[in-house]
């Protein structure tokens, strides 16, 4: 007759169940805390003092443009296209005053319409290359100043204690499972 051991204490050490346990109970703690940055943003997270302050950080993220515009402005020796950029973005800074005044909403900043400028090849060339490099800081401060924003609302909203218990426990039983197969493996 075959003799069965639920538990061999011969084979194995019995505080190696703990250690698989408590690495388990580690990692998961370790991923919960992760996890707390790492899931975007729910709608339930997102109400109307979230895209207030959405608004606020895009508006301020706008003074990148202006910080560019300005260090144009501020050469003495434009080009042809430096110049003409600069009275474009004056035309536009006059028509958005002029729409304040009558109550309208600005105009959206465009430069779509380039032909009417009486530039050369080369000039019109540049000058496209001025809008992009002016739009692309934009954006790319607008979506550093984003997220950053939004890393600081989850960890506003979200409770750390939560998320690195919830990884803890999951870890545990990851490490009992662990356990219970590798003893099912020796028996």
């Amino acid at each position: 007759m075959a003799r069965v051991n639920s538990i061999s204490t011969q084979d194995r050490n019995p505080y190696s169940v703990f250690g698989s346990i408590s690495k388990g109970v580690v990692g998961g703690a370790v991923l919960g805390y992760a996890a707390k940055n790492m899931i975007p943003l729910q709608n339930s997270e997102k109400n109307k003092a979230y895209y207030i302050g959405l608004a606020k950080v895009k508006e301020d993220a706008k003074l990148t443009k202006g910080q560019v515009i300005d260090e144009i402005r501020a050469l003495e020796n434009k080009t042809p296209a430096q110049d003409a950029f600069i009275k474009m973005v004056d035309k536009h800074l006059a028509s958005a005053e002029d729409a304040a005044k009558a109550g309208a909403d600005k105009p959206a900043m465009k430069f779509m319409k380039f032909r009417g400028l009486g530039l050369s090849e080369k000039d019109m060339a540049e000058f496209k290359n001025i809008v992009a490099q002016v739009n692309e800081k934009a954006q790319n401060s607008t979506k550093y100043y984003v997220k950053g924003y939004n890393s600081a609302v989850k960890n506003m909203k979200r409770p750390t204690i939560a998320f690195v218990t919830l990884g803890a426990v999951a870890g545990f039983f990851g490490g009992l499972i662990h356990n219970v197969l590798s003893g099912c493996k020796d028996a």
